[in-house]
């Protein structure tokens, strides 16, 4: 320690003198990195009406529609009908947008379909970078105002399926069997159910990162439990859990509030070895047992066959989430740590996936089990129409 006052004197002087100069230059690399950052103006960039995205919208070619928006011209006139009517056409202030309802309906599917950045938008639809962001977001707006307002809607409703329909699912996958043993094995299968993790950003709450943060992937996720029917569509869907946690541990509700209580005999779902994770449920959900179970005969050629059965059905769950996936490249981007954010982003996505399946009829899901069922049903018509 300094023995004088004037050491003291002189070791705090020092010190004030080194901070300031620290922040002095920090703030000078800070105002000349803010100095040297580059992005696009308006000056750069073409008007909309004569932007990429208008000579797209106006071509109204399917495969370029299917290519960039996901939808067939067709289904986005269908889907436009319905926006237009729930988006803002003026600004608070009173002067009209840059970009009319349709442009911003084909800017939020681009944005959804594909992984493109904000600078790549501006270009393709003739406005700043800023101008793409608060468009996304009226439009990401305009859609939870339109699904809200019509839930049941149809074309792109989420809902558990009634008695009757598990009955035509189940036709729809017994239509896909090959043999008596077979179709008894998948009696009462309407559904097929597996868990999604979606990479998001790192939430700058430890606690928070750590709810989120998946040991075995060594990154951050959120959860997803999603159960598909045989026609392509989702009926249930329980999203944005954290990625800690385990996929039958998110979907104990389906068990306790749809499968007891909505399911009667014979119907139930099919799922990998991770459901059930109750044993009074075990009715519920028809799955390959883990390697560990106890008292199962893997050795038996009955078991094996059973086995082999659920395993090649099981199999239409992963092409509804690669079809998702390949439809909404977006989920393949590390989504907002915002909570709600991810929320009202995936809402749209799973709205949008039925709404894709219904109109367009994408999906393998659909083309497998439900174009099976529809030709049978066809042929079977038009022989009693003949005879």
């Amino acid at each position: 320690m300094p023995s004088s006052k004037n050491q003291r004197f002189n070791l705090i002087t020092t010190a004030a003198f080194s901070a300031a100069v620290i922040y002095h230059l920090y703030h000078l690399e800070l105002n000349y990195r803010i100095a040297d950052q580059t992005y696009i103006n308006s000056r750069s960039l073409r008007r909309p009406s004569e932007s990429a995205a208008t000579a797209l919208i106006n071509g109204r070619d399917h495969k370029s529609f299917l290519c960039h928006l996901g939808l067939t011209v067709e289904a986005f006139e269908n889907l436009y009908g319905e926006f237009k009517l729930h988006y803002p056409q003026e600004c608070p202030t009173g002067r009209p947008r840059v970009l009319d309802a349709k442009m911003v309906l084909a800017l939020v599917l681009m944005w959804l379909h594909n992984t493109m950045k904000q600078e790549t938008l501006s270009m393709i639809f003739g406005v700043p970078a800023a101008t793409v962001i608060r468009s996304n977001n009226m439009g990401i707006e305009t859609f939870l105002k339109m699904f809200k307002s019509k839930p049941k809607d149809p074309r792109s409703k989420i809902g558990w399926p009634s008695s009757s329909e598990k009955a035509e699912f189940n036709e729809m996958v017994l239509s896909n069997t090959t043999n008596d043993f077979e179709r008894g094995v998948l009696t009462g299968i309407f559904g097929f159910v597996d868990g999604l993790n979606l990479r998001i950003q790192h939430p700058e709450d430890s606690l928070k990162q750590n709810a989120y943060y998946n040991g075995c992937k060594g990154d951050c996720f959120a959860s997803q439990v999603i159960v598909f029917t045989p026609d392509g569509c989702i009926c249930y869907v329980r999203y944005n859990y954290s990625g800690s946690w385990h996929d039958a541990q998110i979907f104990i509700p389906l068990y306790r509030d749809l499968l007891a209580r909505h399911c009667p005999e014979p119907f139930k779902i099919l799922a990998d070895s991770a459901f059930p994770c109750k044993r009074e449920f075990a009715s519920k959900v028809l799955s390959v047992p883990k390697e560990n179970a106890i008292g199962l005969n893997r050795a038996d050629r009955e078991t094996q066959k059973k086995h082999a059965v659920i395993t090649k059905h099981r199999q239409a769950v992963e092409w509804g989430m690669r079809c998702l996936q390949q439809s909404f490249g977006r989920l393949h981007m590390k989504l907002p740590s915002h909570k709600p954010e991810r929320n009202d982003m995936l809402i749209v996505v799973w709205r949008l996936h039925n709404f894709r399946t219904r109109l367009v009829g994408i999906n393998q899901i659909r083309t497998v089990y439900y174009g099976t069922w529809n030709y049978r049903r066809n042929v079977l018509e038009n022989r009693v129409r003949f005879n």
